[in-house]
């Protein structure tokens, strides 16, 4: 669950904000917005990880990782399809905020799930497979994006990817908040 957690997270994340400038200039914006566009989307990350954090506290590790990938998914799909100044800020902003907070979800709920004696092991193979997937994306994204290929498909693809993880941790993940780790 953790090797599909973590592969969907950064496949997701590398192949979206690498290309995130590139993203914005092909919706028709120039090369300056486009930066500025993505400055204020990647603030956002900010508030994202901190409500995570609270969150995780409150409600538990499987939920916030659910609901942030969900909320990442349907964030990339819009933002996928924005056309607008309005919507691709509010879709990015959004992409980044959820994005990121799904971040600090894996982070804290990674380790809970490996007996100490394997845990970091256990961690860094799952970062390790994870890797691939920052290695994949951004070359997936760079071939799709030169044979032309809608900007709405390619973030339909992440969509579905991010889902994948969402429903990895829904079906086959199980709750740490609260227990004590395994010795």
């Amino acid at each position: 669950m953790l090797w599909i957690l973590w592969f969907t997270v950064i496949f997701s994340y590398y192949g979206m904000f690498l290309w995130l400038p590139s993203v914005v200039m092909a919706k028709g914006f120039t090369l300056v917005k486009s930066f500025q566009y993505v400055l204020i989307m990647t603030i956002a990350q900010l508030p994202g990880y901190f409500t995570a954090a609270y969150f995780i506290e409150r409600y538990g590790r499987k939920f916030v990782l659910v609901v942030y990938l969900t909320l990442t998914a349907c964030s990339a799909i819009a933002f996928g399809l924005a056309t607008t100044e309005a919507t691709i800020l509010a879709a990015g902003i959004c992409l980044s905020f959820f994005n990121l907070g799904a971040w600090g979800g894996l982070y804290a709920y990674s380790p809970e799930l490996y007996p100490t004696s394997v845990r970091s092991t256990g961690v860094g193979l799952a970062t390790s497979v994870g890797r691939i997937g920052g290695v994949l994306a951004p070359l997936m994204v760079g071939m799709l994006v030169q044979r032309e290929v809608a900007i709405s498909l390619i973030f339909t693809i992440f969509f579905v990817t991010i889902l994948i993880g969402a429903a990895a941790v829904l079906f086959w993940g199980r709750e740490t908040k609260g227990q004590e780790l395994a010795e």
